[in-house]
């Protein structure tokens, strides 16, 4: 059967495919995960094959879909064994510039040239080569579990990500970076207060309920967030 990115994907479908999953996974048992957890993961490459699998590029689907059921396999060992601190705007930053580079794919049947990939997210290249730095700091992680080993030295550099050009009513990438490293600096309890009053747009007093505590005492967190957050940004240097 020819899969087309168009047909609907049934539970029919996924069993057909069920022993390439499997037999992808079983390669992994030396990363130390349960076989039924890699197939599980496996099985969200196998329906994103089946997505963007395009007949026309001349590529067997099995093929297609193996490579993609085991990148996301060992995307995922790599993702819970990481020890290095990836900051979550570099991740999900990273999840985006990924999901382009498929779709571009999947249209032009070639990858993104980097200054294509600077346009679109309107950064610099010398800033999306820092940003792409997230995706290989990790890499040299073994599926062997006995033999893992980590690369430390090409973390990113957080200066050298900007944006391109400005773009109006749109803060820069610099000042974002700046806020979600301040942002990290705070205690769990006043990131929440923050993000109900702030991002959320709650009151105190719903912030209170949804948090289990007094106004007085989300108004305390509010306030002492607030300073926190003033001394960080001040002290913050790019």
């Amino acid at each position: 059967m020819v899969m087309d990115s168009t047909q609907e994907i049934t539970d029919e479908i996924i069993l057909k495919y069920q022993p390439l999953v499997r037999s992808i996974a079983v390669k992994f048992i030396p990363s130390g995960e349960p076989l039924e957890d890699l197939e599980q993961v496996g099985y969200i490459g196998l329906i994103n094959a089946l997505h963007l699998y395009n007949p026309a590029r001349q590529v067997k689907f099995e093929t297609y879909a193996s490579w993609l059921i085991s990148g996301e396999i060992r995307h995922y060992i790599r993702d819970k064994h990481q020890t290095v601190k990836i900051p979550h705007w570099i991740t999900e930053l990273n999840k985006k510039i990924e999901q382009y580079i498929i779709e571009f794919k999947k249209e032009n049947n070639q990858s993104p040239s980097l200054k294509q990939i600077a346009n679109k997210f309107n950064l610099t290249e010398e800033g999306v080569k820092e940003v792409l730095k997230a995706r290989e700091v990790v890499h040299t992680v073994s599926i062997d579990q006995q033999n893992r080993e980590y690369d430390y030295k090409d973390y990113p550099v957080i200066a050298k990500i900007k944006n391109d050009h400005y773009q109006s009513f749109k803060l820069p990438i610099e000042d974002l970076i700046a806020l979600e490293m301040a942002l990290d600096k705070l205690k769990d309890i006043q990131r929440k207060v923050v993000n109900y009053i702030f991002l959320k747009d709650l009151t105190q007093t719903k912030t209170a309920q949804a948090l289990d505590l007094s106004q007085k005492q989300v108004s305390r967190i509010k306030n002492e967030a607030i300073k926190s957050l003033k001394e960080e940004l001040k002290n913050i240097k790019f």
